[in-house]
């Protein structure tokens, strides 16, 4: 039995290892388009900002890698942080590219991200049983 479970070890950091990877690699590659976008187009407009489109694109897929993780069954520390800094990512962005009243967007969108997040959770851990 000890071999089993060893082996669901060894194979559960494999999927979190290619998930961090992968995450990584779309948010490089989100970065990258959002400096082409700053040179092309954004210069243009004076409310847009690169790092801010980096930061409200980077949330949502933080909040994909961990909801991955979780539905492959992975609970870690990595979901947590992810999770965090998504939702984190998400009211930042979305406060630094709206010029209305931050406390509004942010209100909305972290409650709506946490609700999401509160449900895929609550339904794993009922799925279990």
């Amino acid at each position: 039995m000890a071999g089993v479970e060893s082996g669901l070890e060894e194979k559960s950091g494999l999927v979190e290892k290619r998930n961090t990877v992968v995450t990584l690699v779309a948010l490089l590659v989100w970065l990258g388009l959002s400096f082409l976008g700053q040179v092309l187009y954004i210069d243009q407009n004076e409310r847009l900002d690169a790092g801010a489109i980096w930061v409200s694109g980077g949330g949502p897929i933080l909040l994909i890698s961990a909801l991955h993780l979780m539905f492959c069954r992975i609970f870690s520390r990595g979901v947590i942080i992810r999770s965090i800094i998504g939702i984190v990512f998400i009211g930042t962005g979305v406060g630094e590219l709206t010029d209305l009243d931050k406390g509004v967007i942010w209100g909305s969108v972290g409650a709506v991200v946490l609700v999401v997040i509160m449900a895929t959770i609550l339904w794993r851990v009922f799925h279990r049983r």
